[in-house]
């Protein structure tokens, strides 16, 4: 066996590792597995995720934590320590967390120090669902159960028999408070954790109840342990209640927080949790998850397909999060990241528009559309109080990524009927960030100005010049398709222009998109695997596809059909090898695109994600069929190495979801799904307006991956993309699955999917 089979086979082999711990009774919920994808770390991500029990869009999402305090892993399933349960934010490990706090229960000794405190536990004895999680901590002999609200939870602990029983509550450093009531079993405090884009007065305030005597309590600070203090402020401290506890005889420790006051966190804790029991509030949770996974029921899996397709669905809803809380009229307001002042209203935190407008914000349009409209009211109350739409946030502006892609969620939205926000605001500051240039990152488009004046970024003035490029003309796109919608005729007749600016970064004496100097020339040495320099995380492999909005152009760009065929199938059959180029070491994307398995298609990033589709525009959609199936079956597994790179605030999970469904969107701005392979024999969708799509491929199987031909209500269908609103009406679309492919089906041009350069330029007002 070759070196490279052998690995590939051992990589299906981990993804498909099965687990314990879980327990099943038929509903969605407890199909889902946190634990996929916690089996990584830097060097190399099989999802980069950890076990995050919450509610959907939850503000307060709990974990166990194995890393270093500030290690961005704080979960990797090969560690065997426990050393606290965290209240994170953490949207990746690249970002880092802030306003996190943790919850240790102890016996014996007492310690501040993550290593010192550390307990031994088996996966064993550990259960995860997105809704509850119990293990053992074999060192402490302490069973540990969390389960969730949207802005707090419960943790219930079962001691052994003593007089020595600590529950800490570690506030961690850069700014901390802790108050102890002794008498009401009350912690309560702030912590001023994070790791940059808050303002000064930025804090995360908590309350916990504990429904138990207290028979002694305290303070840790770096200095030391002080017994009987009730209060502590300073860069690191904790607070801790002793108890004398009976052998199963649990206790429970009530929590709540805000990002706006102690009083808000009381009024969260008291709304959402009240006196209800740990078994009661865990009911609440599981039945809200699955109310949500239930929108869609899949026939035909097995087991192992089941808990991947659910716990993607988990992760497609974990993000971005609720950042709004509720006052004592039961009206939203938060706290602003962005100017540090109160404002009424919605708000969301916690995303990478780069990673995901591509599927994450279609699947919202898709079965979520009043999620989505109130995530895109969140982003345009970001616009007003800091000015710009976020391109990063975690919670305010950080300088990660390229492009303005909230553009894309509005033009999205808007396109296919959902329209409950301000549109004229929204609109204002897609103008805004199309027209008015930033030297910071964080927001508005860097290279900007030169982008203007010579029609592209040049390569020898700003980094990754040429990602930005094709990544600035989609975005142009997305704000002529609202200036068209909206009778804008001079900003539809601009930014429609600019969305081909693409062609002014293709060269093709090489036939790929390459960087370009300032003075018009190419950048010397080219070289179509060199990876960063005018790129971002990958290679001209990678980008020379990123042309979402006008497909057809592309293809022309390339000399044709039968050209661009030949282009995507080199991809899927050059050796997956790299040079590290600008990135002057082996990252770990490079790593996962050699793992893949597929030539230079590079699954573990999200560049590509729209790539295989693409066969669709140029007549073949049946060779789009085949390699989607096995994307969608060899780089997808259950277990905790069960993704092949970074899970990127669920857009990985997304493009599962829709792949796995049959369909995905190329273009969003466009309310159109290019088809792929359908992965279940039946799955149903639940419409938010009451409709059902029932998606059938009766014959499907490993072997019939190939589509024969398809009927959407009993009507031939011979397009190889489906629209918005078809799907929307329900109904029946049914595919008649085959082990060989079907040329006839879906390739006639006069079908193709949307591409700019075909479509008519009159301006009209929907």
């Amino acid at each position: 066996m070759g070196h490279k089979k052998y690995l590939f086979v051992l990589l299906v082999c981990v993804l498909w590792h099965p687990f314990p711990g879980l327990s099943r009774d038929g509903t969605p919920a407890t199909y889902v597995n946190p634990l996929l994808g916690t089996d990584s770390r830097y060097e190399f991500s099989h999802g980069n995720t950890y076990p995050g029990i919450t509610l959907p869009w939850g503000m307060a999402c709990w974990t166990p934590q194995t890393g270093a305090r500030e290690s961005g892993w704080m979960y990797t399933y090969d560690t065997h320590a426990l050393n606290g349960f965290k209240l994170t934010h953490q949207p990746s490990p690249w970002v880092g967390d802030y306003g996190d706090f943790s919850i240790m229960p102890m016996t014996g000794d007492l310690n501040l120090a993550f290593t010192d405190r550390a307990s031994v536990f088996s996966h064993d004895r550990e259960e995860a669902h997105p809704y509850y999680y119990r293990v053992f901590l074999d060192r402490y002999h302490t069973q540990v159960e969390i389960t969730p609200t949207t802005r707090g939870g419960i943790m219930r602990f079962t001691f052994p028999e003593t007089d020595q029983a600590f529950i800490l509550l570690d506030a961690h450093p850069r700014g901390t408070s802790i108050t102890l009531d002794p008498e009401r079993g009350k912690i309560s405090g702030y912590t001023r954790a994070n790791r940059g884009s808050v303002p000064e007065n930025f804090a995360c305030y908590f309350v916990a109840y504990l429904d138990a005597p207290v028979a002694g309590y305290g303070v840790l600070t770096e200095d030391g342990r002080r017994e009987g203090r009730e209060t502590a402020a300073g860069d690191h401290v904790a607070g801790y209640l002793r108890l004398r506890t009976a052998e199963d005889q649990p206790v429970t420790l009530r929590i709540g927080t805000s990002f706006i006051s102690l009083e808000q966190a009381e009024r969260n804790l008291k709304r959402e949790i009240g006196d209800r029991s740990f078994n009661e509030v865990r009911a609440q949770a599981e039945q809200t998850w699955n109310e949500k996974l239930n929108r869609i029921r899949i026939e035909g899996a097995t087991d192992a397909q089941r808990t991947t397709f659910y716990t993607a669905f988990y992760r497609a809803l974990a993000f971005p999060r609720i950042w709004y809380e509720y006052n004592d009229q039961n009206t939203p307001y938060h706290f602003s990241p962005y100017d540090g002042k109160i404002h009424e209203g919605v708000l969301y935190a916690d995303n990478g528009f780069w990673d995901t407008f591509r599927a994450v914000y279609p699947f919202y349009t898709l079965l979520f559309p009043e999620q989505d409209a109130e995530i895109v009211r969140g982003w345009i109350n970001a616009y007003r109080e800091g000015g710009w739409f976020p391109k990063w946030t975690s919670p305010g502006y950080r300088n990660i990524m390229i492009g303005t892609h909230v553009e894309s969620l509005v033009a999205d939205a808007y396109a296919k009927g959902i329209r409950d926000f301000d549109v004229d605001t929204a609109y204002q500051a897609m103008v805004k960030d199309g027209t008015i240039p930033t030297d910071f990152g964080g927001y508005g488009r860097v290279g900007l100005d030169p982008y203007l004046n010579l029609g592209y970024v040049p390569a020898d003035q700003i980094r990754e010049a040429t990602a930005r490029t094709l990544e600035f003309a989609y975005d142009d796109f997305c704000i002529a398709r609202m200036a068209q919608a909206l009778g804008h005729r001079e900003d539809y007749r601009i930014f429609a222009t600019r969305a081909m600016n693409y062609r002014n970064v293709f060269d093709s004496s090489v036939s790929f998109m390459r960087g370009r100097l300032s003075d018009g020339r190419w950048e010397p040495d080219f070289d179509p695997i060199r990876w960063g320099g005018p790129f971002t995380e990958g290679s001209a492999w990678h980008y020379s596809w990123s042309v979402m909005q006008d497909v057809a152009g592309l293809i022309d760009l390339m000399g044709g059909k039968p050209a661009f065929i030949q282009k995507l199938d080199a991809m899927l059959t050059t050796p997956p090898n790299f040079k590290i180029g600008s990135y002057g070491q082996v990252i770990h994307e490079m790593t996962e695109m050699t793992a893949g398995h597929m030539g230079q298609y590079a699954h573990g990033n999200e560049p590509v994600h729209h790539v295989l589709y693409l066969y669709d525009f140029a007549g073949q959609p049946w060779k789009a069929q085949r390699a989607i199936r096995k994307v969608v079956t060899t780089l997808y597994g259950p277990g905790p190495a069960g993704l092949l790179g970074d899970e990127d605030n669920g857009q990985m999970s997304a493009w599962y979801l829709f792949s796995s469904l049959g369909f995905y969107p190329v273009t969003p701005g466009v309310p159109q799904y290019v088809i792929g392979s359908p992965l279940f024999t039946k799955a149903t969708l639940s419409l938010a307006n009451g409709k059902q799509l029932i998606i059938s491929a009766p014959e499907n199987s490993d072997e019939n991956v190939y589509i024969r031909s398809v009927t959407l209500n009993g009507k031939e269908y011979n397009k190889p993309w489906l629209s918005h609103s078809d799907l929307q009406k329900g109904g029946h679309l049914e595919f008649q699955m085959d082990d060989r492919p079907h040329p006839e089906w879906g390739s006639d041009p006069v079908n193709a999917p949307y591409s700019m350069s075909r479509e008519r330029s009159s301006v009209t007002r929907e």
